[in-house]
C-alpha cells in the first residue's frame, strides 16, 4: 500500500464511528487519571509520575492518526517530486 492509500486509510480510520468510541473512552480515561492525580493527597511520586506518563501517552495515542496523516501526505509529496525527476531526466 502506497502513501496515498495510506492517507486514505487513516482519513476513513478518524471519521469512523469506532474511532469516535476509542476517542471517547481515551479522553474519558485521560479525565481519570487526571482526577486521580488532584484528589489523591498522599500519592506517591512515582505513581504521579506514573500517571503523567498515561496521560501523555493517551494523548499521544489521539493525536496518532492527525500525526500519521501528516508524515504520509509528507511521504507521497516527496515521491511525487521524485517521480516528476525522474520523469523529466528520461
Amino acid at each position: 500500500m502506497g502513501p496515498k492509500e495510506q492517507v486514505k486509510a487513516v482519513n476513513e480510520l478518524s471519521k469512523s464511528k469506532g474511532w469516535a468510541v476509542i476517542r471517547q473512552v481515551m479522553e474519558q480515561e485521560v479525565l481519570q487519571a487526571a482526577m486521580a492525580i488532584a484528589e489523591t493527597a498522599n500519592m506517591p511520586l512515582d505513581e504521579i509520575n506514573f500517571r503523567r506518563g498515561s496521560i501523555w501517552a493517551a494523548n499521544r495515542m489521539l493525536e496518532l492518526p492527525d500525526r500519521l496523516r501528516m508524515k504520509l501526505e509528507s511521504e507521497a509529496a516527496l515521491l511525487d517530486v521524485d517521480d516528476r525527476k525522474k520523469a523529466n531526466q528520461e
